[in-house]
């Protein structure tokens, strides 16, 4: 989820105006991710932030490739 450093946010409300979800708003004068289950990981919000004040930061998962996938397992030649 997008976190938002609130000592940097300079509270100019670009990020809550671009955000497509709504899922940022105002929380004491700051933005802030108000509904953090509407957020869809876009991206815009940090991307547009003047201050570099949010982050979103991704998981990574490594995957074992020695395992078959179902579909591998599955799949006929």
């Amino acid at each position: 989820m997008p976190q938002i450093n609130q000592a940097k946010c300079t509270a100019c409300g670009d990020c809550i105006a671009v955000c497509p979800t709504d899922a940022l708003g105002w929380q004491a004068g700051k933005a802030a991710l108000l509904y953090p289950d509407l957020c869809t990981y876009c991206t815009l919000c940090e991307d547009v932030c003047p201050v570099g004040a949010i982050d979103l930061p991704f998981l990574i998962v490594k995957r074992n490739f020695s395992e078959k996938t179902r579909y591998e397992q599955t799949a006929k030649p």
